[in-house]
Parts: C-alpha cells; structure tokens; sequence
C-alpha cells in the first residue's frame, strides 16, 4: 500500500509539481485528511529544491491554517454549543491558556492541525498569536521533512516501495 501512495506522490509531482503542493497544503490545514509532510519527503527525494517545498507548503498550509480560523470563528461556534455544550467552559478555559502551544504542536506533530484550526477560530485564540504558532510549527515540520527526504534521496523511495 505504501508502494502504491508513492506512486501515486510521484505521478502527482510530474503532473502538478509545487502548484499541486501548495493546493494540497491550503486544503490540509483544514479539511483534508491526509498529512502534508507525507508529500513533502517524496518530493525533495525526487529532486524538488527543499527550500522551495519548504516555503511553499508553509505559506500554503499558513493560508489553510487562517481558513480553517475563520470558519472556526464564523460558523464553529453554534455547532460545537450544540455537539459538546457541557464541555466548552472546560475547554474554552484550557485553550485560553494553552491554546497557543496547542496550535504549535499540532503545526509541528502528526496531530490533525486542521482541528486546532477550526478550535482556535472557535475560541477566538489572539489571531496574531495563532499566526506565529501555525508559522513556526509547519516551518520547523515541513523543514525536517524536505530534508529527511532530500539526504536520503531516491534511495528511500525505493525502500518505500518495497512495502
């Protein structure tokens, strides 16, 4: 299956290259499901300029990131009042204070950011805060992943797809 998903990344780089990475960074940050740092690696591995990748999936998953607040500020509210009405004070109270290392480790972990998002949004987290955490946790995510895969070059893709 692995084999399969990097063959896909592959034909993926051809057809869209750093477009196509950009895209898939935006919608990440907050709804789509599958990680960007999994696209990042295979594509520095394949030859893309790591500190093109880098850049361009943060300003993407940045610009995600503020989509995924804004919808959490518009529209989150009323639907998690009537999802988890008893849990928003305790969560609301944990989030005005950790809120923003929150949104940092999500940024930078295999967390789903895109729910740190939307929450951040929700509990109306200091937006330029938010902006600093999403930043500084997919820079230092994306980072280690186009690097990972621009050291261990083609070779790692080879071993991907022997899984």
């Amino acid at each position: 299956m692995l084999g399969e998903f990097v063959l896909w990344v592959q034909g993926f780089v051809q057809a869209y290259g750093l477009p196509g990475a950009f895209v898939i960074a935006v919608l990440e940050s907050f709804i789509f499901p599958v990680p960007t740092a999994t696209f990042i690696a295979p594509f520095a591995a394949m030859g893309v300029d790591p500190v093109s990748i880098i850049i361009v999936c943060t300003a993407g998953s940045v610009l995600g990131a503020v989509i995924g607040y804004a919808l959490g500020l518009k529209l989150g509210r009323p639907a998690a009042e009537r999802l988890f009405r008893k849990h928003i004070p305790k969560v609301e109270k944990w989030y005005d204070r950790y809120g923003v290392w929150a949104v940092f480790i999500a940024a930078f972990s295999p967390i789903p950011f895109k729910v740190f998002t939307w929450t951040s949004g929700i509990f109306g987290l200091d937006f330029r805060k938010f902006l600093i955490a999403s930043v500084a946790g997919r820079l230092l995510q994306f980072t280690i992943a186009a690097y990972v895969g621009y050291f261990l070059g083609p070779g790692v893709l080879a071993w991907l797809m022997g899984f």
